[in-house]
């Protein structure tokens, strides 16, 4: 616990630092050059199609692991809306695409059962198996391996809002993300970016070897900020 907590604080400290660059280093940045950098990004559609096929799962994790249930009724709208409009069919693999049909079929019996715990485990699984199997994966790789680490944040929450914790696989969900991460760092040029990184895995390894629910609860949502920041890296 002591050797967690030392982690944390190094990690807390150094985020900051990362934090309070990217603040100083956007605000001097031009809105309008943005604008045409945005405009003139050839992948701007690819990111966007990735999004309508992953949002409405991220909504809906969030919503189930707070028990919100208009939240949730609300995210299950979009998603058969985006089932009804082709959005699904147009951007995941055409070999995936007969796997996704059970997944949201299964997300649907557990929302209508006000299974939260359920309800949050099967939407990231989707999440996952979207990110996956995204047509255009090839074209935007980085972005891809964020969304795996993303996921990590998301499942850990969820696996640790379970009565039964399944400590085991929160270990191989850390494993497999941080194979994730290992590729990405190292394009990344901010090292208090990597230090943050390299820190998180650190406590997360050490809060599901000590099955610690609590730290494991702040660093999967600290996990999830750093990939807001790691995402204007690339």
């Amino acid at each position: 616990m002591k050797k967690t907590a030392i982690l944390m604080l190094g990690f807390v400290l150094v985020m900051s630092q990362s934090c309070q660059q990217k603040k100083t280093k956007d605000n001097q940045i031009n809105v309008e050059s943005v604008k045409n950098e945005v405009e003139a990004n050839p992948n701007k559609m690819i990111f966007d199609h990735l999004d309508q096929i992953l949002s409405p799962f991220e909504d809906m994790t969030e919503f189930a692991l707070n028990q919100d249930e208009e939240g949730v009724l609300k995210s299950l709208a979009k998603i058969e809306t985006a089932t009804k409009e082709s959005v699904f069919a147009n951007n995941l693999t055409s070999e995936s695409l007969s796997g996704l049909n059970p997944k949201i079929e299964a997300l649907k019996t557990f929302i209508k059962e006000k299974n939260y715990t359920q309800t949050a485990l099967v939407s990231t699984e989707i999440f996952k198996y979207n990110v996956t199997n995204f047509a255009d994966a090839k074209k935007i790789e980085n972005q891809i391996r964020i969304e795996h680490l993303d996921y990590l944040g998301f499942k850990v929450l969820a696996l640790l809002s379970q009565d039964n914790i399944d400590w085991s696989t929160i270990e191989r969900t850390i494993i497999n993300a941080q194979q994730e991460w290992r590729v990405l760092e190292i394009n990344v040029t901010d090292i208090n970016l990597k230090d943050s990184f390299n820190f998180l895995f650190k406590g997360l390894y050490l809060s599901a070897k000590n099955h610690d629910i609590e730290m494991g609860e702040i660093l999967a949502a600290m996990d999830l900020s750093l990939v807001d920041v790691l995402e204007n890296n690339f």
